[in-house]
């Protein structure tokens, strides 16, 4: 029986809850630079998440590798909650599709890998009248994208589609307990990792200085469940399901547009609305007869992005200089006594510089990238005090992520 409530005892502990990272502080080092925007105008490895379409643009090889990491300062009634530093590495590349004839340059395969230091997934199944940052807490995951990018041009000039697959870390196990054959009580524990899968598809039509993407990106609903049976015991125990949904992305469509004014200037403006009204919560029944856990009641979110880049040239040599803001709007209503699920409104402010070389006549070059991204929660006043208190909850903070990526093209 020790066994048992050993068992039980660590999967309930609280814990950091998991997500899309990419999701949440965007994915690579140039679009998270400019307000992660690149809907319109991604053609690297990035564009596996911002928009698959955009891997039509890139005619060479690449391959990036990156780190990334940041800490949030989020404050409950002036005193700072824990939550869990963000670290992980990020690599990435772009395989044109050696075709010839009427398919010469046509396809273009793109990889992204995103791998946290620490883990390969965080559940948390805390209790939901305890203050937890829901939203905010998503940065624990491993994240795969696989993507294709089609050039249509001589069919529609300047029109190009692509398609991407998203793969999230899940986890599934169950526990067996009872009375062996010796008359000794004991437990089996069996766990498997499995993947959560989304598609991603969009396009992109240029047109003069002008581009113009659109991307659809799948609900993510990563699971993470133990089923707890028992067999053999002086009493009847229901089944028990310890878990819950460790990562959740909304369906999300994304309209994007960027204009290149000069040879050396991008801009980039763009709107995302995701629906997050379609979120079932963190937490599922534990057992049949169980009351089902308060409802989250989040709503949709539009979300208006900015980015952009000017490029200084001098010989073989490019110096970028980067920035952006967006605006996200929380989706989780006021916490509650029954939810304490806490959350704000972001304003995000973004900057970064990219460096290119130029290493060869054939166009093969040396790439560096750096990027700082400072999320400012304002206050909020919630409709509940947290346990013990009487007045209530005011949550306000800010987050700092940063990263950077070295990588060759050729």
């Amino acid at each position: 029986m020790l066994s048992l409530a050993w068992a039980m005892t660590w999967l309930a502990a609280p814990s950091i809850a998991s997500a899309s990272p990419p999701d949440l502080f965007g994915f690579g080092s140039r679009s998270p630079a400019m307000g992660s925007t690149g809907v319109a105008y991604s053609d690297d490895y990035e564009a596996t998440f911002v928009n698959p379409a955009g891997l039509a643009r890139n005619h060479q090889r690449s391959l990036v590798f990156g780190l990334q990491g940041g800490a949030y300062r989020y404050e409950l009634d002036d005193s700072r909650l824990a939550m869990s530093p963000v670290k992980a590495n990020t690599i990435g590349g772009v395989i044109p599709l050696p075709f010839g004839g009427a398919m010469e340059d046509r396809l273009t395969l793109g990889l992204g890998f995103y791998t946290p230091l620490d883990v390969v997934l965080v559940g948390d199944i805390g209790y939901a009248n305890l203050p937890r940052a829901l939203v905010l807490e998503r940065a624990q995951s491993l994240a795969i994208q696989f993507g294709l990018g089609i050039n249509l041009d001589g069919v529609v000039d300047g029109l190009r589609v692509g398609a991407s697959l998203t793969a999230l870390g899940s986890f599934a196990g169950s526990i067996v307990a009872g009375i062996d054959a010796t008359g000794k009580f004991g437990s089996v524990v069996e766990t498997q990792v499995v993947s959560a899968f989304a598609p991603i598809v969009g396009a992109t039509y240029d047109i003069g200085d002008f581009s113009f993407g659109a991307v659809w990106r799948g609900k993510v609903e990563s699971e993470f469940v133990f089923r707890i049976v028992t067999r053999d015991l002086p009493l009847t125990v229901p089944l028990l399901n310890i878990g819950g949904i460790a990562q959740y992305d909304p369906h999300t469509f994304v309209l994007e547009a960027a204009w290149r004014p000069t040879p050396s200037l991008l801009v980039a403006l763009g709107g995302s609305y995701a629906l997050w009204s379609d979120y079932p919560g963190p937490l599922i029944a534990t057992s049949r007869g169980s009351p089902e856990p308060p409802a989250v009641n989040f709503s949709n979110t539009l979300t208006p992005r900015f980015g952009a880049e000017y490029t200084f040239r001098r010989g073989r040599r490019a110096l970028k200089l980067r920035l952006g803001y967006a605006y996200v709007p929380s989706p989780a209503p006021p916490a509650r006594a029954e939810a304490r699920y806490l959350d704000n409104d972001r304003h995000v402010l973004t900057g970064g510089v990219g460096f290119d070389l130029v290493l060869g006549d054939d166009g093969s070059r040396f790439f560096l990238d750096g990027y700082v991204s400072m999320s400012l929660l304002p206050s909020r006043t919630h409709d509940a005090p947290a346990p013990g208190q009487t007045a209530n909850m005011v949550t306000s903070g800010f987050v700092g992520i940063g990263g950077w990526s070295v990588g060759v093209a050729w």
